[in-house]
């Protein structure tokens, strides 16, 4: 188009003859040559035009172009007189929103519009240029922090914070809580935080505290021939001791986490309790004569025919002692069900089988107290009922109670 126009000049010099024809073109010249708005990333200015396209128009302002460049209208667009020529360059930015780093392309020319167009909510945002700041081609960084809602509980109570804070410890700055020099955050202050998050302030205590407790006495065992084997009374209950002791505790929000005893003082010694257990051995009893040494006996002291009626009536006293009590020894173990039996161990440690035995409290095989006799039904006094009795009321006695009546059992 220059040469186009210095051709032109060159011809109006030479041929002053044909001014009529010359004066004619420069019309079409004037015609052709339109005014339109060219926007270079928001900077607008007005120039004439020769070309026919939007490209042209480029081409004549030695504009360096890139295809992700934004050109509107194309560059293929014809050109009209006022014509708008907007022109936005690719622009790369390195973008950090609430510390999560991106690298981003954007047409926008500031920092504001960049934020927009790559949907970041800058509202009540922190950023690290101011929102007009004009972009570059290259070299944009940009840091975000968002404006959030959160909740600080502490000390029992919800503390709102609304603001643009990155970390814990920048939102915990936006109240008036402070941390003492055992408490701590639900997160680590460097922890990053995000909209609607709640944050809790624990609240650590360490304190001495002091508890009066009891000291048990000691245990001394005599032995004493004064009761029976298995019997044992207690001589000298004895007294607990006290002693203070000292606990370091630490406790969070009020609950205990941590007790460590750091020292003890006596306040007062402890009595021991004295017990007596008895040593002395019960005695068997003698094993009388069985029947038919009685039935000869009693022969031969009288005559035959009284020996035969006294024979009968021993017999009989036998049978009449046997349910009074006149059971041998081996006849009670039978009863008892022989080594093995639970009552048989019984019998055998309370009264070594003896029917007749007593400690003066205690009385017969199983060593009933009258008491305890009488509300089985028995009468009188244990020991003088026979050991068929005795075993009756023992086995309707742990029926009801169990095999603890007996230390033995």
């Amino acid at each position: 188009m220059i040469d186009f126009l210095k051709n032109r000049k060159v011809q109006i010099a030479a041929q002053a003859v044909v001014i009529t024809g010359l004066v004619g073109g420069t019309g079409a010249v004037v015609t052709m040559n339109k005014p339109v708005t060219l926007d270079v990333n928001g900077q607008s200015e007005e120039v004439r035009t020769f070309g026919g396209t939007v490209g042209d128009v480029l081409d004549s302002r030695d504009l360096d172009i890139e295809k992700r460049d934004q050109i509107k209208p194309g560059v293929n667009k014809k050109i009209s007189r006022d014509m708008t020529i907007t022109v936005n360059t690719a622009k790369e930015l390195s973008l950090s929103v609430d510390g999560k780093k991106s690298d981003e392309v954007t047409h926008a020319n500031t920092v504001g519009q960049a934020l927009a167009d790559l949907g970041v909510d800058a509202k009540g945002a922190d950023l690290s240029a101011k929102p007009n700041q004009k972009l570059k081609d290259e070299g944009n960084d940009i840091d975000v922090t968002t404006a959030k809602d959160l909740t600080i509980v502490a000390d029992g109570k919800d503390h709102k914070v609304s603001a643009a804070a990155g970390t814990a410890k920048e939102a915990l700055a936006e109240t008036k809580l402070k941390l003492d020099k055992d408490d701590f955050m639900s997160v680590p202050l460097s922890s990053k935080v995000s909209d609607g998050q709640v944050l809790t302030v624990n609240r650590v205590k360490n304190d001495t505290v002091k508890e009066k407790q009891a000291i048990k006495p000691k245990t001394e065992t005599k032995k004493s021939d004064s009761l029976y084997v298995g019997e044992t009374k207690v001589e000298d209950e004895g007294k607990e001791g006290q002693k203070q002791v000292s606990y370091k505790v630490k406790t969070v929000n009020g609950d205990e986490v941590k007790k460590e005893k750091k020292s003890e003082k006596v306040l007062s010694e402890p009595k021991t309790k004295v017990v007596i257990q008895g040593t002395k051995k019960k005695e068997a009893p003698a094993e009388k004569p069985d029947d038919s040494s009685s039935g000869s006996d009693a022969g031969t002291g009288d005559n035959g025919s009284g020996g035969s009626d006294d024979g009968d009536k021993s017999t009989g006293g036998g049978d009449s002692g046997s349910s009074s009590g006149n059971m041998s020894t081996q006849e009670i173990k039978d009863m008892l069900g022989g080594p093995g039996s639970k009552w048989y161990s019984v019998v055998e440690c309370e009264s070594n089988f003896d029917p007749k035995a007593s400690n003066g409290t205690h009385f017969g095989l199983f060593q009933f107290l009258p008491q305890t006799w009488h509300s089985m039904g028995g009468s009188g006094n244990p020991s003088d009922a026979s050991p068929q009795e005795q075993f009756q009321r023992a086995k309707k006695l742990q029926a009801q109670e169990g095999w603890g009546q007996w230390q033995c059992a």
